[in-house]
């Protein structure tokens, strides 16, 4: 149940802060910061997804990916936040893209994108609605699309606050789910 409560609240700081910078137009400092923070905590709560129900060896795997995932993007985010980056792309000395294109900032789209792939391959085996399926899978290929839109910094926040999101919703099915456990044993 802990872990779950970490996911939840790491995921709202993680979407709080990128729907602040959607609003304020692209990276800015405090909700940068927010968002990171959010990263680190959300990569921490992603364990508790393994109460989810069914959790095959796909969904095992899927978990740490993610969470290596935002862990990864909230490295990229302390280092443009802390190096100057920031500053250099406030004056157009570099651009967003050029973030984008820098072997860490891929790598952790690798894990995100494949920990959303192979969430996606154990829920759409799982038993139950495919509403899972169909949110892994829908925002792996936004996810991967980053390296299209490289250039636009707010197509990357709004597709960080979706995955945050999900996350969420994730971590509040498997939070019912740890409850609802933990009060039928206490019944019997």
């Amino acid at each position: 149940m802990i872990l779950a409560l970490v996911l939840i609240a790491g995921t709202l700081l993680w979407a709080g802060g990128e729907i602040a910078m959607l609003a304020a137009g692209g990276i800015m400092p405090t909700p940068g910061w927010i968002a990171t923070l959010g990263l680190y905590v959300a990569g921490a709560g992603c364990f508790a997804l393994k109460d989810l129900p069914a959790v095959a060896r796909p969904g095992r795997v899927g978990i740490v990916l993610v969470a290596f995932g935002a862990i990864s993007f909230a490295t990229v985010m302390t280092i443009v936040l802390t190096s100057g980056l920031l500053g250099a792309m406030a004056e157009g000395a570099v651009g967003h893209a050029q973030m984008v294109y820098t072997p860490f900032y891929l790598l952790a789209l690798v894990f995100m994108v494949a920990g959303l792939v192979a969430l996606a391959l154990h829920f759409r085996a799982a038993p139950g609605p495919q509403g899972a399926f169909w949110g892994a899978a829908l925002l792996a290929v936004l996810t991967l699309a980053r390296l299209v839109f490289a250039s636009l910094p707010l197509y990357h926040e709004a597709v960080s606050a979706l995955v945050a999101l999900y996350l969420l919703w994730l971590g509040v099915i498997a939070l019912r789910r740890t409850t609802a456990q933990s009060t039928g044993r206490g019944a019997g």
